[in-house]
């Protein structure tokens, strides 16, 4: 039995889900740094997970710059990764299979670097908006 939903088919006897579609990231931004709730989630999970190794802006720093990264990588590989982790030429991404916080939050996170990647925002820290 599947379920279809946004592009997206999981298949509900296992965990794997294909996207037959590149599935769009959803963020706005407004006034250069002004992130919508969602998406702003997401900066606050970055922020605490990920910019120690990855850069204040996504930009690099022990691991490679996240921003120009997801412009060569599809989305399903960001989850892989970001799920399973990776051994690189320099070092390790750690799996995050384990961390509720980041696996229930990756969408945002996705959002969130997204926008970086597309250059919705600057080198900026970012505000939650109004919205």
């Amino acid at each position: 039995m599947c379920l279809r939903l946004a592009g997206l088919i999981f298949l509900c006897s296992t965990s794997v889900w294909f996207s037959p579609v590149q599935a769009q990231a959803s963020y706005t931004v407004t006034e250069g740094n002004k992130l919508d709730s969602q998406t702003y989630r997401g900066y606050l999970l970055y922020r605490n997970w990920c910019a120690r190794c990855h850069g204040t802006f996504a930009q690099g720093l022990a691991g490679p710059n996240l921003a120009k990264s997801l412009n060569k990588l599809s989305k399903d590989k960001f989850m892989q990764v970001l799920i399973e982790g990776k051994k690189g030429r320099i070092g390790i991404m750690p799996s995050f299979e384990d961390t509720p916080q980041v696996i229930n939050g990756r969408e945002q996170l996705y959002n969130y670097l997204r926008a970086r990647a597309d250059n919705a925002i600057g080198p900026v820290q970012p505000t939650q908006g109004t919205k």
